[in-house]
Parts: C-alpha cells; structure tokens; sequence
C-alpha cells in the first residue's frame, strides 16, 4: 500500500509564488542585455513647416534713363550710400543742349509770326464790325491769327521738354538708399527707346528684408498672417534669425508641376549679416511648446516581440502548475493590474505581479499601433521601475516633432525615467528555445 504525502495549500501556494519571484527577477537580470532604453526628458517642443526662399530687401528702386547718350560722368559705385536727390551720373549733353537751343529758335519765330498775325487782326476787327469789310476776308485773318497762336504755343512745349530732357541728362537717386547694383561706366553709351535702361539698383533699407518663401499647396493651410519664422542662410549656418509672415499671396506658381504660394516674411538685419539673393532655409513655427515631459518616439513605436511573451506567459503557467490552472488564471488577471493606477500594490508585493502585467498587457495590444502619428489618441511606453522592473504606462500623447511627443495625462512617468526603445542584437543560443527569456533547464519549476 502506497503511502500518500498531504502537503498543505498554503504552502503550495506560497512555494510557487516565491519560486515565481525567483525567476522573474532572473529574467530581469537577463533582459538587461536585451533591451535598449531611452530616457524621459523635459524640454520644448517645436512643429515647424520647412521650405527655402530667397532675401531681398524690402523696397528696391531700379534707376533708369529716360534720354539716350554716353555717360560722361559717375559717381557712385556698388554699396554707397545715398540720399534723395543725389546726383549718381550725368550725360554728355552736347545734343540734348543743342535740341534746346534749336527749341528757342523755333520759339522765337513763331513769336515772331505771332505778334505779325495778332497787328492784322487787330487792324482788321474794327473795320468788320463796322461793315467795311466782308465776313469772307475777316475770317482768313482770323485764322491766320489762331494759328500763329497754336505754333508759339507748341514751340513753348517743345522748348519745356528739350529743358526736361537737358534735366534728365543728370541722374539722381530717387530714394534714400543702398546702391546694391551698377549697370554701367563711365564712356558707356546707353539708348532710351521703349523701355528705360536700369542703369543703377537702389536698396531703401537694407536694415529691413523680406524672404519670398515657395510654399507647398499641401502646407499653405498652416500659415498665417503675424506667423513666427526662424531660418537660416549658408553663411552664417550657425546663427538662427526670426521673422513674421506679412503676406501670404493668393497667385498659385506652379514649380516642376507642383502648386507653390509665395509667403512674404519680414526679417530684421540689425547686424547687416543679411545680403540681397541669399537663400534661406525657413521654419514656419506651426505649435510651440515650452518645458513638457517628452519621450522618444521609439519608446511609443517598441512592440515586444510575440515570441518573447509567448515563452514568458507559459513559463508562468509552469510554475503555477498544470493542477492550479484555474488558480492561475485568477493570479494572472490580478498581475495585469488591470488601469494603471493599481500597479503600484503589485510592484510593491512581488517583480512577478509587475512584470505579469506590463507583458501581458503588452500582449494585448500587439496590434495597436500606439504611435505618435496618432496625437490624443491613448498609447503606451515599457519603463523600468524603481526596482530595474519592465512596468507598461498609458498616456494621451500631444504635440510631436518627429524624434519625441510630449506626455499628458500620466503620473507612471517622470523625467530621469528609463523606457524601453527596442531589442539589441543577441547571439543565438544553441538549442530548443531561441527567446531571450528563456531559462536554464534547472530553472524554477514545480517540485
């Protein structure tokens, strides 16, 4: 007859769970090796809109000539500056000045005939209104009169535009300015015919820029008037300058058959670093966040291999033995911990309830995307507690720049934390389970 030994339940119990801890904090020392983490930060977040554009100053005068000639005399160069009114180059004027005294001639003649035409009719005029002569004869004089006056009244218009042109001999600078481009020397003769000649450029203010910045169709909708910019020139790579957008123009231009607006930004250029026809690359800044809890990214994208939680839920159920499945499960569901605010009884109480519950709610959601593409909408992040534990937390993610999103709504995180970003490179080990988490074959069982 076989003797059977009776081994209290509690004792059961409380074997398996120590044994349960055991091999838990053995896998924790295990994953050390596995994982690698990244680390909660405070800081700013910054969503910006990128494109390039290119400087020039805000109001630019191009100087022509309205006359044709040699230019006799210059006298400013590239980056002088100048006042309105000041004389920048001069014509020679020996034709100009010859038109105006063939001008006066005329004048002079047409005088001339004028004074003849106004003695006739004014000898003529009593002698019609008094019937000795005919109304035939006094309308020829009449004309004769009217017309010297039209000619000495052309002569005078034709003496004030060769005066006018005798002026415009002479150049100067419509503006207080820079001149920032010289189309011409000294010797060279230029023709004014139907477009005047740019003979000089004229920068207004070159303490004061604007960019013109080609804005795609698909971001246009992001900017607005008043907008703070940052940007940046090539040569001064290191040095961030800032701007406002003034306008955003409505005419669409079509580059490599993609529609671009034209946004205007106004830039300061206190220091003078700023030079007409740099390129600049612009941030338009979209939402800006000052001093907020961010994770990385690679923290929210980490998804825990299936194989891994495969191998670690049955070692699990090993330990619970195959006769307290049912016990098992009820334990499993307590070491989920259900929301986040119970994890702490479990952390405190044993690794295992922790670990059971980041893991096996990780598998839970293996197929949630829980990114940061997805702004508000709830996600998760593995962390190590303050036992070196892997614990889960939930959190609303909000604003994002690509490389972290900034935590709302969970006090699991803190800055100085360490989450888990992904899996390092292990050797494969020689035999049956290839899991990191897999124990030695004397690992923790039932006895």
């Amino acid at each position: 007859m076989k003797r059977k030994m009776i081994v209290p339940i509690a004792c059961v119990v409380i074997a398996v769970a120590i044994g349960g801890t055991l091999a838990l904090r053995a896998l924790g020392a295990k994953k050390a090796g596995t994982f690698q983490y990244g680390e909660v930060t405070k800081g700013d977040i910054v969503n910006t809109v990128s494109s390039t554009g290119t400087l020039n100053a805000v109001n630019s005068v191009n100087v022509g000539a309205q006359v044709s000639g040699i230019i006799d005399s210059l006298y400013v160069d590239f980056n002088s500056t100048v006042k309105a009114g000041q004389v920048l180059a001069v014509l020679d004027t020996t034709i100009v000045a010859s038109q105006v005294f063939d001008a006066r001639a005329g004048m002079l003649r047409s005088r001339a005939q004028l004074s003849q035409a106004q003695a006739e009719y004014d000898r003529n005029k009593p002698l019609f209104e008094n019937g000795y002569l005919s109304a035939t004869e006094f309308i020829s004089i009449k004309t004769n009169y009217d017309a010297a006056v039209a000619a000495y009244r052309s002569t005078e218009a034709a003496l004030q535009r060769t005066l006018k042109n005798l002026e415009y001999t002479t150049i100067t600078s419509p503006i207080d300015g820079t001149v920032i481009q010289r189309n011409v020397d000294a010797g060279q003769t230029i023709q004014a015919s139907f477009q005047a000649p740019t003979l000089f450029v004229i920068a207004a203010d070159m303490k004061s820029m604007q960019i013109e910045v080609n804005v795609d169709e698909s971001d246009i909708g992001l900017i607005k008037d008043q907008q703070r910019v940052r940007f940046t020139v090539q040569a001064y790579p290191d040095e961030v300058f800032t701007g406002t957008v003034r306008q955003v123009r409505l005419q669409p231009v079509t580059i490599q058959n993609v529609v671009n607006y034209i946004v205007v930004v106004d830039a300061v250029n206190e220091g003078g670093h700023l030079l007409p026809g740099m390129t600049a690359t612009v941030d338009f800044i979209i939402e800006e966040k000052k001093d907020v809890v961010l994770v990385p990214n690679s923290a929210i994208s980490f998804k825990p291999d299936p194989v891994v939680l495969k191998d670690f839920i049955a070692k699990v159920r090993q330990n619970m033995g195959a006769a307290r499945e049912e016990g098992a499960g009820a334990h499993a569901e307590q070491a989920r911990g259900g929301p986040e605010g119970r994890s702490g009884r479990g952390a405190r109480g044993s690794g295992m309830r922790g670990e059971g519950r980041a893991f096996s709610g990780a598998a839970g959601r293996s197929g949630e995307s829980g990114g940061a593409g997805s702004p508000g909408a709830p996600t998760r992040v593995f962390y190590l507690d303050k036992d070196g534990l892997p614990r889960i937390a939930f959190f609303s993610p909000g604003a994002t720049d690509g490389r972290n999103t900034e935590i709302k709504g969970s006090a699991a995180l803190a800055e100085g934390m360490k989450v888990v970003t992904g899996f390092n490179k292990v050797q494969k080990i020689k035999g049956p389970s290839k899991s990191p988490f897999a124990e030695p074959p004397h690992g923790p069982g039932r006895h």
